[in-house]
């Protein structure tokens, strides 16, 4: 699987001027995956490859520390002499 660069996609989402959802399709007909920045709502689009409508929408992959990061600082609070 080939992934996009984070910091490109984000810059083309801003300089759009509004933060859209980037959603990401798998063609029912040829297997192609492509992604799209849409506004909340709008039809699903053809697939770029061979044109046909109704691709299904994929669940986008993502990353983030935010829990890991929330247990650290909650266990900082509850047993500050682990981390001495």
């Amino acid at each position: 699987m080939d992934f996009p660069d984070l910091r490109n996609r984000e810059r083309s989402i801003r300089a759009a001027g509004e933060i859209m959802p980037i959603y990401e399709y798998e063609c029912s007909a040829c297997g192609n995956v492509f992604e799209r920045v849409m506004k909340v709502g709008e039809e699903k689009p053809e697939c770029p490859d061979c044109g046909a409508d109704r691709p299904r929408r994929r669940v986008a992959a993502f990353r983030t520390n935010a829990w890991s990061s929330f247990l650290d600082r909650m266990e900082k609070r509850v047993s500050p002499e682990k981390f001495k």
